[in-house]
């Protein structure tokens, strides 16, 4: 982090952004720092591939191919100026990634290429999810629910401060402003270096950085030596046609000549250095295109869209693409039955239709222009076509395309795996255990189940080989835009085989993850399902969380394929639990048979990993790999084989083991990465719902994991005599320089020492969030109604460990303290902090789900005045679980003065006060006031002006003051989704899109877990309703006059009013003479800003009733009513704010303008449909309406929503489905 504030600080130094008169903050220099760290990133990982030499988790067979030795940066170094005969060669990007193989990483390691890119895909869910939360056109304004003077998305206009002042900054958005702004520059890099090509990208910003140093030192121009810059002279004298300059030395001149680098600027370099050869991915328009913009032909407005790059900096919307893919033969019939009907075929020909469909969502933005469709056949044939996204956001037919290869299966081997034939039975290609044997087939299908108590089938299939058993077509996969051009939301119509093999054997981590999430929502209740049932006893409808289950349990399960490296697996979990949500059983009671399959098989994994004897074992964080050189063979560098390493623990047998011991050349400690699936896993687990609720089962997971964490532990992977072998190696290559020690001479050996894997408790701790249990309940036979039986709530025992881990995180804060006061610098203290805020989450949410889920209500500190009750300390006979039900106990966590306290552990107690606050009023009692909100809200904002408290727990504060008046303090948990120590990207994927991340865009079974409901979270909407009654008390109008409630309502908005406007507010809300903390905090001012337009849109009403009280200032009912502590105006304010506001009318013009061009923008695809509509919207060719944000898209279920509504349209193909030939009358399973 330290050295990224570094490159930022030195971007924006050497760097200068030009034009005078915009506003906005330009994207530029957050797409530099992302490009510079992007390159860091796929040298080394997110995770640092291989270590520092010298650190403990070093490994030289990683380490040698990282760094510029790695073969992700094989393009650097690179020359500005290239020969001409190497001039003209087109960039080819991800074909040596095509294929998957062990460079992709191994089990318990992800290679730095897989995590930069699932990073880059995380990022995309962060945004996209922002995005889509909008009703009508995106605005960072009350849609993200920051400030209406952010302006724009992502400003590709430049502000000089010199010119505007500090107030340059007010224009950045104050939840998305540097956070977005980073979050979609990863997306921006992913579509420039896909169109423009890495390469050039890269030499355009050297051309930046070189021009701003040659105008610095007084050059107008860069000169080249003679050899470059001068013609050829033949022998005659004569010289030749004087060569062009070259287009680095004409983009560094053009820079020098502007003074500065903008957006145009920036852009017209990329398409110089790119050449004709990416003319056609670079093209479009540079200048905003306004409302009053008129197409000269038909005297229309210009609904044209913008294209590269407006369409991607500052586009409404991403691309949304559905795709169709279908196979037939060329007569319109099924695929081949038998053998000489495929000879046939082959004669006459298979074809692949594709059917491409664009979906604009209202206020989106239209995409078009060429894209890139890859088609994988059987056999491993791989062919890459080049079509066109219509513009207008009509359906493309982008078939017929012949097919060349044979089929996977044939129906003939279906029927003998199904049992319907007596032939004997035929294993699917690729073989497996069971292909030597023909009766292996009859044996699993004459017994009762398929699979053994391990979940392994009995006839020694892998999940992959039985689903391929389905696909009786050439096709392997089919793949969109597999080079980022667009990095927009694409969902492929194929078959679940398809995604099988598209997972195993796709190259690209973003395609296993592709595949990873639509197999998470397969079967599909609409596609075509082949005429057998099942393959070898196993239902088709469970093979696509077969193949999941597969990917998750790696070498457990496989036999034929590579095992997936852990990024993958984490997600494989997460897409288990999706399946086994939409899938869900009526009641969380249902045993037996397949309800639970998805649970089944995450549980199976944990068993297989961290069971033992019914105990959960400690998590491991390493491996011991031992080498031996092989002469003449791979060496250590080469990551395509095993070049002589070999994993200790891979090895059961007691000889086996202590030979490899014995004949080791070197032996390395290797970074364990399973406690990633570990943590994903438990997440997935406690996510798993029934229609009612969690199922016992998973509650009982989740005490096991609590309690087995309480254990530290010991990190020896050895036996004891295996043990003592080592360390006499050890001893004697001590005498040999030349190899790698497991310790050095000076070093102490911590390989044993005993340990607590602070994340993990962490993990698992906010895993409990999003349990949703009830107590047993019974009927009263008298009166018929519901009772509940007087016994324990089921989350009584999680939360009690809660709070024990809190206390024991609490208390080592306070040793930390004490143990630091010498120095109190804090440096590093972050990395301590997972447990107590994820505790605190964790212990608030079950609280209010054990009060909401009971009749007994909890206990409440909250005064008959709506003040918090005195005292901090605990009262006789009161439980531990009962005090932490009160918003004292988390005040009191807040305010503790004796231990310095991470601004996460504070956030997190704050977040936990206005939870409880606003759950108090959940109940509509008459004649009571809601007072939680206002309570919550005058306790944070008291914090924010605590001169100790640091900018950044400010601003988090203030973001929590939005979301509890947003309805999402509770629900989407901030504190704890971003208090963890993964990457950003991926904190903010998991807070927008729930615990198990995004979808494919069809069930979502994430949704469920973001729906505010009672059945579905009932603490969540338990805290809504005393928010949203809450919100309406401080809206109130006061017709009937002011009380004391209101009087308090004026006066929080005086204190607030006065803070966003930079004036220092003491604790009695009187301003001072000092600057506030806002004068010289933008972000905080924003989100202030933002709070106020939120909850008083207009006008506050409290403040102008109070102020009609100052005619009888100075009467003690005046005081008593606190009117002295409400802001008033006088005749010089007025006068000077006129003066102001007058001085800033271009300002405000100038932002005004650009506003609407952004709304603008969302509108052209809109006035361009009504423009060109046509009655008839079945056919291909014909542009089609724009899609509603409806509930189901903001979910993030886009093709579900999509095919909801152009099905009730008449848009969605009614008889012209003949047209994708899609014959259901003879469906095989191939569409």
């Amino acid at each position: 982090i330290q050295a990224r504030n570094a490159i930022r600080g030195w971007i924006r130094a050497a760097l200068p952004l030009g034009s005078g008169d915009d506003v906005g903050q330009s994207y530029l220099h957050s797409m530099v720092e992302t490009f510079i760290m992007s390159l860091y990133e796929r040298g080394h990982g997110a995770y640092g591939e291989g270590g520092g030499k010298g650190s403990y988790y070093y490994t030289k067979r990683y380490a040698i191919g990282s760094g510029l030795n790695s073969p992700n940066l094989d393009f650097l170094p690179l020359v500005n100026i290239e020969d001409d005969d190497v001039a003209g060669v087109v960039e080819e990007k991800g074909k040596e990634h095509l294929w998957r193989s062990s460079s992709n990483g191994t089990e318990t390691h992800t290679s730095s290429l897989d995590e930069f890119v699932i990073g880059q895909l995380l990022a995309k869910d962060f945004v996209e999810a922002l995005e889509r939360n909008d009703k009508a056109v995106p605005l960072p304004s009350m849609g993200w629910q920051g400030s209406y003077q952010s302006v724009t998305f992502l400003s590709h206009n430049s502000a000089s401060s010199t010119a505007l002042g500090c107030g340059a900054l007010d224009f950045v958005h104050a939840s998305g402003g540097q956070l977005y702004q980073a979050m979609k520059t990863i997306l921006l890099n992913r579509v420039y270096e896909g169109r423009a090509g890495i390469t050039h990208l890269t030499r355009v910003i050297r051309a930046a950085f070189i021009a701003s140093f040659l105008r610095d030192v007084g050059l107008t121009k860069l000169e080249l030596p003679d050899d470059k810059a001068s013609g050829n002279v033949s022998q005659e004298g004569i010289s030749d046609l004087v060569q062009s300059k070259p287009p680095f030395v004409v983009c560094i001149e053009e820079m020098i000549k502007k003074k500065a680098v903008s957006h145009p600027i920036f852009t017209r370099a990329l398409r110089v250095m790119g050449g004709p050869i990416h003319e056609a991915y670079l093209r479009g328009n540079l200048v905003d295109i306004g409302r009053n913009n008129l197409d000269g032909r038909q005297a229309r407005k210009l609904v044209t869209p913008e294209g590269f790059p407006n369409s991607y900096v500052r586009g409404a919307s991403g691309l949304y693409l559905r795709l169709g893919a279908h196979v037939e033969s060329a007569d319109g019939s099924a695929p081949s039955n038998s053998t000489a009907s495929q000879s046939a075929a082959a004669v006459k020909g298979t074809h692949l239709h594709v059917i491409a469909e664009p979906v604009i969502p209202d206020g989106g933005t239209a995409f078009g222009g060429p894209v890139t469709l890859r088609v994988i056949e059987n056999e491993g044939q791989c062919r890459e076509f080049v079509k066109t996204i219509p513009e207008d956001g009509s359906r493309a037919d982008w078939g017929p395309i012949l097919l060349h290869n044979r089929s996977v299966s044939t129906v003939k081997k279906q029927q003998a795996a199904s049992g319907i034939t007596d032939t004997s039975t035929s294993t699917a290609t690729g073989g497996s255990a069971a292909a030597d044997s023909a009766g292996a087939g009859t044996a699993v299908n004459n017994s009762t189940t398929a699979f053994s108590k391990d979940l392994l089938h009995k006839g020694g299939f892998q999940a992959l080989e039985l689903i391929r058993i389905t696909n009786i077509t050439p096709l392997l996969w089919v793949r969109l835009d597999p080079h980022g051009l667009y990095n927009g939301r694409l969902n492929i119509m194929q078959q679940d085989a398809c995604y099988a093999e598209q997972l195993f054997h796709d190259g690209d981590a973003i395609g296993q993850v592709e595949a990873v999430r639509a197999l998470a929502e397969r079967p599909l209740k609409i596609q075509g399902t082949p005429k057998i049932t099942n393959v070898h006893d196993v239902p088709i409808a469970e093979l696509p969380v077969r193949v999941l289950g597969d990917c998750l349990r790696g070498s457990v399960a496989l036999h034929s394929d590579l095992p997936h490296n852990p990024a993958i697996r984490s997600q494989a979990a997460l897409a288990i639990a999706q399946w086994q949500n939409n899938k869900a059983p009526e009641s969380r009671h249902v045993v037996g048979g397949t309800s639970w399959l998805g649970l089944d098989l995450l549980m199976q994994y944990f068993k297989e990993r961290y069971y033992c004897n019914g105990n959960v074992l400690p998590v491991n964080f390493r491996r011991i790999v031992l080498h031996k050189h092989i002469a003449g063979g791979a060496s250590g560098g080469d990551t395509t084989s095993d070049g002589g390493y070999q994993y200790l623990d891979a090895l059961s047998e007691k000889d086996e083991r202590e030979n490899a011991i014995e004949f080791a050349d070197e032996i390395e400690i290797e970074e364990d990465e399973e406690y990633r699936v570990r943590a994903a896993c438990v997440t997935a687990i406690a996510s798993i719902r029934a229609k009612d609720g969690t199922p016992p089962s998973v509650i009982e997971f989740l005490e096991d994991v609590l309690v087995s964490g309480d254990k530290a532990a010991v990190g020896s992977l050895l036996l004891h005599h295996e043990e003592d072998k080592l360390k006499r190696k050890q001893s004697r290559s001590l005498r040999d320089m030349t190899h790698r020690r497991l310790v050095g001479p000076n070093d102490d050996d911590v390989s044993n020492l005993p340990y607590v894997s602070l994340s993990l408790v962490a993990e698992a701790l906010l895993a409990l969030c999003y349990v949703n249990a009830r107590p047993q309940s019974d009927f009263d036979p008298t009166t018929g109604r519901p009772i509940q039986v007087k016994t324990e709530h089921p989350i009584a025992p999680l939360m009690k460990s809660c709070r024990s881990w809190l206390d024991w995180d609490l208390e080592r804060e306070r040793i930390r303290t004490e143990a630091n006061g010498g120095n109190l610098s804090g440096v590093g203290d972050a990395c301590n902090t997972n447990i107590a805020p994820c505790a605190i989450t964790a212990l608030c949410h079950m609280t209010l789900l054990k009060q909401c889920t009971t009749t007994v209500v909890g206990n409440s500190d909250l005064t008959k005045d709506g003040d918090f009750a005195s005292g901090s300390k605990r009262k006789s006979g009161v439980d531990e679980l009962d005090e932490s039900s009160t918003a004292q106990f988390y005040i009191n966590i807040f305010d503790d003065r004796r231990v310095a306290k991470a601004d996460a552990v504070r956030a997190a107690a704050a977040q936990a006060v206005a939870c409880i606050c606003c759950a108090a009023d959940r109940n509509d009692t008459p004649n009571t006031e809601p007072m939680g909100l206002l309570l919550s809200l005058e306790f944070m904002l008291d914090r924010i002006l605590e001169s100790t408290t640091p900018p950044g727990l400010r601003l988090t504060l203030a973001l929590l003051m939005m979301d509890a008046c947003t309805g999402k303090i509770c629900s989407l948990q901030r504190v704890g989704s971003f208090a963890g120590q993964g990457r950003l990207c991926g904190q903010g994927a998991r807070f927008t899109n729930g615990p198990l991340g995004s979808s494919c865009g069809g069930d979502n079974g994430s949704s469920m877990l973001l729906t505010v409901a009672d059945s579905t979270l009932p603490a969540a909407n338990a805290v809504n309703d005393g928010a949203r009654r809450g919100l309406r008390a401080l809206k109130d109008t006061c017709k009937e006059g002011i009380n004391q409630t209101q009087a308090r309502v004026a006066r929080f908005a005086s204190r607030l009013w006065r803070t966003m406007n930079g004036e220092a507010v003491t604790s009695g809300a009187s301003p001072s003479n000092g600057g506030g903390i806002c004068a010289h905090d933008s972000q905080l001012r924003c989100q202030l800003v933002a709070l106020w337009q939120w909850i008083w849109p207009r006008h506050c009403y409290q403040v102008m009733r109070s102020q009609s009280w100052h005619a009888v200032e100075g009467t003690p009912q005046y005081y008593a009513m606190g009117m002295d502590q409400v802001i008033k105006t006088t005749v010089e304010e007025r006068d000077a704010a006129a003066l102001d506001d007058q001085a800033l009318t271009e300002l405000g013009k100038a932002v005004e303008d650009e506003i609407d061009k952004q709304k603008w923008r969302g509108e052209m695809a809109s006035e361009a449909y009504s423009n060109c509509k046509k009655e008839d919207m079945t056919v291909v060719g014909q542009p089609l309406p724009l899609v509603k944000k409806d509930e189901a898209w903001r979910l993030g279920g886009w093709v579900a929503s999509t095919s909801q509504q152009r099905r009730a349209q008449g848009a969605d193909g009614g008889s012209a489905v003949t047209k994708i030939r899609l014959l259901v009358s003879k469906s095989t399973g191939t569409a």
